[in-house]
């Protein structure tokens, strides 16, 4: 594991976070290896299956930047309504370009590096809840380069 890698994710998380973030953010970092992020096949459902409901699965394209929905957790079915595995965000969303989230998983896929947020929610139709606390966490998808975002989400 790279040196800096545990210290990074300390530095991201904030001291009042969810026991949960902070249980798939070591899960995330127990697959770092060296410098290289983990790889999506290094996921193993089994390790995290109380967290599953709240994991999104994103495919990343570069140049222009895209984000493409690879798979939703139960919770994030029943938060957006509808299951939107496959579809591109920019189109599911028409304000994503604008948002918050867009620019977290650019930081997130450009810098190789967990991004936390705790707020006011961003990508969903329903609103009757009022926070959503979350991690990103880059993965490589075969490649060197962070071409997977897990998003960990829990809505309050």
């Amino acid at each position: 594991m790279r040196a800096g890698r545990k210290s990074e994710i300390s530095d991201t998380l904030p001291d009042d976070c969810d026991l949960r973030i902070r249980e798939i953010a070591a899960y995330w970092l127990s697959l770092c290896d060296a410098d290289r992020l983990p790889d999506r096949s290094e996921i193993d459902p089994v390790q995290i299956a109380h967290h599953l409901p709240g994991i999104g699965l994103i495919d990343v394209v570069r140049e222009p930047w895209r984000f493409r929905f690879r798979l939703l957790g139960e919770e994030l079915v029943i938060l957006h309504g509808v299951n939107l595995t496959g579809q591109w965000l920019d189109e599911a969303f028409p304000h994503f370009e604008e948002t918050k989230t867009r620019f977290d998983m650019i930081e997130t896929a450009d810098i190789s590096q967990p991004v936390y947020y705790k707020g006011k929610p961003y990508m969903t139709y329903e609103k009757s809840f009022i926070e959503i606390e979350r991690v990103m966490l880059p993965f490589r998808n075969g490649g060197d380069d962070a071409d997977l975002i897990l998003i960990y989400s829990i809505l309050r």
